[in-house]
């Protein structure tokens, strides 16, 4: 029965751990912290993103287009834990980068002119794009505009 107990006790400290250990979005700093792809400042709290790597470290970034350049070309895709970015509506709010829903819009700039935000679902970004313009897409599509657009052109 002791052994039991023992290897009962054991098991929730280690999963207790391991949810303590598990990579989470930082605050970003608005003025201080500098973009990890293109090395802009980031000063807008509604564009600014993250991304984890499997250690917990915090790669920020002044905007989605510059996120998911980082994600394309990155070193070692495995070691990407997790992407995040600011509700639009509520910039406290992280979402998953891959479940977000975003619009690309002429007419609502972001700060390195792809004009992309992120929403927590379409009913949420339904009256943004009606007042806009523009197209709701998901991740992939952010991620194939981003290679077109950014990638493909600069070589």
């Amino acid at each position: 029965m002791r052994g039991r107990t023992f290897f009962s006790m054991m098991l929730i400290a280690s999963l207790t751990i391991l949810i303590a250990c598990e990579p989470k979005p930082q605050p970003i700093e608005l003025g201080s912290d500098q973009c990890a792809y293109c090395r802009m400042m980031i000063t807008e709290a509604e564009f600014g993103t993250q991304s984890l790597n499997n250690q917990g470290r915090s790669f920020k970034f002044d905007s989605i287009e510059c996120l998911a350049a980082f994600v394309i070309t990155a070193d070692d895709p495995a070691n990407i834990h997790s992407n995040y970015v600011p509700d639009f509506l509520n910039r406290e709010n992280w979402l998953q980068a891959e479940t977000a829903v975003y619009l690309h819009s002429e007419t609502l700039r972001s700060p390195m002119g792809l004009n992309l935000t992120a929403y927590a679902n379409r009913e949420s970004a339904e009256p943004i794009q009606a007042e806009y313009g523009g197209d709701l897409i998901d991740f992939d599509q952010v991620m194939e505009i981003v290679q077109r657009e950014w990638l493909t052109n600069s070589r």
